[in-house]
């Protein structure tokens, strides 16, 4: 057993490590490559559980959830900062002759930039591994459907090329039901958190209709305990920190 928690520890930080960056194969299709802004062709964060300004631990429940500290918090924001800005300057400065292919494999460069700098920040301030482990199994769990696309969990679960799919499919179901809530949140935050709560819920369920009993149990030692994301984590994220009043 303790071959199999050090195996998922040492993978998870491998996997944050690489990102979304692309599989093996060569395939280019990213499930959390950002989506552009209709009738702007400028990119926007995938909805919810993908690379937004505000960092997903900044919310106090996941805050304290983590036990993170003053300092451990600001040690935390400062890097998420600091890998983000990094991330928008490459994504402001694509150049425009790019074909989808070549657009997409800097995409892939840039969100795996993003997510090595951060991890490597992450290891540097949360020193306690037990406080680090948890925060990986939570950062999968924020990640959703998308958790599933990243190569290394794809490799560790040993998931089928249909499985892989499935879980493409469901990552864009969510990204697409969450540019929906996005602006129903600003104008009727409760009907919106309502419907997030309902979307929230199906997602144990569609994700073990996909996994395998074996599957379900490696993603559970993986995940750890179960954490239910406050509404205001994803849609929080989905607003510029400069918007909020």
């Amino acid at each position: 057993m303790n071959l199999i928690r050090n195996m998922v520890r040492a993978s998870a930080l491998t996997a944050i490590a690489l990102g979304v960056v692309s599989f093996a194969n060569g395939q280019t299709q990213s499930p959390t490559q950002p989506q552009t802004r209709p009738g702007t062709g400028q990119v926007n964060p995938m909805m919810g559980g993908g690379i937004t300004q505000t960092p997903w631990f900044s919310n106090q429940q996941v805050r304290q959830q983590l036990n993170l500290n003053e300092n451990q918090f600001t040690g935390l924001n400062k890097a998420y900062q600091q890998a983000y800005n990094t991330y928008q300057q490459g994504v402001n400065g694509l150049d425009k002759t790019l074909n989808d292919t070549q657009r997409q494999q800097r995409m892939n460069e840039l969100q795996g930039t993003f997510y090595k700098d951060l991890t490597n920040s992450t290891n540097t301030v949360l020193t306690d591994p037990k406080q680090l482990e948890r925060y990986n199994q939570l950062y999968w769990q924020y990640q959703g459907y998308g958790a599933f696309t990243n190569p290394t969990i794809a490799e560790m679960l040993k998931l089928t090329p249909e499985q892989r799919d499935r879980f493409r499919q469901m990552q864009q179901d969510w990204s697409t039901q969450m540019s929906k809530l996005g602006p129903l949140y600003q104008t009727d935050k409760q009907q919106a958190i309502t419907q997030f709560s309902k979307l929230q819920g199906q997602n144990t369920d569609r994700i073990n209709s996909v996994l395998t009993p074996e599957q379900q149990k490696m993603w559970q030692q993986l995940a750890g305990n179960s954490y239910v994301f406050p509404p205001e984590v994803y849609f929080d994220s989905m607003i510029p920190p400069s918007s909020k009043k």
